[in-house]
Formats: C-alpha cells, structure tokens, sequence
C-alpha cells in the first residue's frame, strides 16, 4: 500500500523551516509574528494553503522551497528546485524500468536487459538513447517525454502482471507502487517485497539534487 504523499516528512519540515529562517533574514523579518505571516503568505501564494499538514511532499514542497531559496537570494538553489519535479519523473522511470525486468526474469544491467527495455520504448517511439557507459538499462530522454516515458513502462508492467496472475489478484496489484519488488517463482508466479525506503529515496533524497 503507497504511503501518503501529504504533510511533510522530518527532514522536509527541517529544510522547509531552515529556508523560511534564511529568507526570513534576507528579507528582515525580525519578529516571530512577522515571519509566520511571511510563512502563510508564501504558503498561500504558492500552494493555496496554509498548514504543513496540507502540503504534499513533492509539488507543493518544492514551490515553497524555491520561493525561500529566491526570497533569500539563493538563486542556485532555487533552480534545483525548478527542476525537482522532472528529477522524481526520471526516478520513477528508473524505479518502473527495474519493475519491469524484475517481470521478465532479466538481469539489470545486462545487454538482455537494455535491449528488452529499448525495444519497448522503440515501439512506443519516444526518442532516446542508452547509457553505452555502463550497458545498464539506463534511458535518456527529453523532459517532457520523461512523463510518457513511465505511462509506457507501467502499462508494459501491467501486461507482465496479467500474465504472471489470474485476473482478482492481478488487479489487486496493478497500480505502481515504487516500494515493490517483484521476484519470479519457479512455479510460474511472481512474490511481492516491499522496500520501506523507496518513498524516502523519492522524497527525500531528491532535496539535495
């Protein structure tokens, strides 16, 4: 079951209130009152809301983030910032990528692996290219196909998943949850394992990009 995506975690709330602080100083906003009302003014402008439990660890986390960086004058960290949204797309794809060999009983990293994934997404023709570097599986594309890119790769997975279950139990588990891994039985079944980290790699991680 996907954890919820809403309300900060620790370490966000701890980046979230370093930033206000350092935006708090640039800007001159000495009293405690003066700075909650930036808080909410800066909540409000970017999100359309004013708790913390509101925010959702992505979107609205980010837009908050980006507007301290900028009110602090941090103009760099405001770019990356810009681009979070982008960078988790691309860590899904990668996520979906690892799911969909795990599918197919491929070897990550294999020219097995990086042929089968290329081929899918040659089919689909999304412009890309492969990481020659590494021969892994890895796929370059432009950032506005990355979105399209995961579409392609979870309806692929979902196909897998039809063939691996009957029909109730196939649809039990269709919807992508990043924290699953799947490993083939010799039976001609699939197991399901759960990482308790993925949602931390893809909200947490990603602050630091």
């Amino acid at each position: 079951m996907p954890k919820k995506t809403s309300g900060l975690t620790t370490a966000q709330r701890s980046a979230f209130f370093r930033a206000l602080q350092a935006a708090s100083i640039e800007l001159g906003l000495d009293t405690p009152e003066e700075r909650e009302d930036y808080r909410k003014t800066v909540m409000r402008e970017e999100t359309g809301k004013e708790h913390l439990a509101q925010l959702s660890r992505t979107k609205d986390f980010d837009a908050c983030m980006r507007r301290f960086a900028s009110d602090a004058g941090d103009f760099e960290a405001a770019s990356r910032f810009s681009v979070a949204d982008d960078a988790r797309k691309a860590a899904l794809v990668r996520i979906c990528c690892a799911q969909v060999l795990q599918l197919k009983g491929c070897v990550a990293g294999t020219t097995e692996a990086a042929d089968y994934l290329a081929g899918i997404v040659e089919q689909a023709r999304v412009p890309c290219g492969r990481d020659v570097r590494d021969s892994s599986f890895w796929m370059d594309c432009a950032p506005g196909s990355v979105l399209t890119l995961f579409q392609i790769l979870d309806t692929h997975r979902r196909r897998l998943l039809r063939k691996l279950l009957d029909g109730r139990t196939a649809r039990a588990v269709m919807s992508f949850d990043a924290s699953v891994v799947y490993s083939l039985l010799p039976t001609g079944g699939v197991r399901f394992a759960y990482d308790p980290h993925a949602y931390d790699f893809l909200t947490l991680s990603l602050i630091h990009i």
